[in-house]
């Protein structure tokens, strides 16, 4: 059987401070309390753990309720249109998309803010035409979006 404890650090294999978790008597007894990264957890501070878990659960919902309005908003746009250089065949581009230029066309259209770290762009754009371009809003939830690349001038 194992013995409750209650994080009082982040610990990668456990959880985030504030945690109630059950490891092995040993483990506990031996390092984690310790070293401090835990005390052993008593009816007062498992009462406030869970109380902090649910608060966390209840922000995590509605987080991820304005992610999945979100991704609404995005995937209702038509197209997001970038206007790049291309060569004398008129297709061809001088360098690709990238994932900052899809961030800053849905920016300017839609004035939600997306961090070129969350685009994910499946092949290199370097041709104009309709690219399907993924985006993650929040941890689980991905809006896919389409992204019309035009010739400029």
């Amino acid at each position: 059987m194992g013995t409750k404890i209650v994080l009082k650090k982040d610990v990668d294999t456990l959880g985030k401070a504030g945690t109630l978790v059950e490891v092995a008597a040993g483990y506990a007894r031996n390092y984690l309390i310790p070293q401090g990264f835990a005390v052993r957890a008593t009816p007062g501070l498992i009462k406030e753990a869970e109380q902090r878990q649910a608060k966390q659960r209840e922000i995590q919902a509605k987080l991820r309720a304005e992610a999945l309005e979100t991704k609404k908003l995005l995937e209702g746009v038509g197209f997001y249109e970038v206007f790049v250089q291309v060569g004398e065949d008129g297709n061809q581009l001088f360098g690709t998309v990238t994932n900052q230029d899809v961030a800053e066309v849905i920016q300017s259209k839609t004035g939600v803010a997306i961090d070129r770290r969350e685009i994910q762009i499946d092949e290199a754009i370097k041709r104009t035409g309709v690219y399907p371009v993924r985006v993650r809003v929040y941890q689980d939830v991905f809006a896919t979006v389409r992204v019309q690349v035009n010739a400029a001038g």
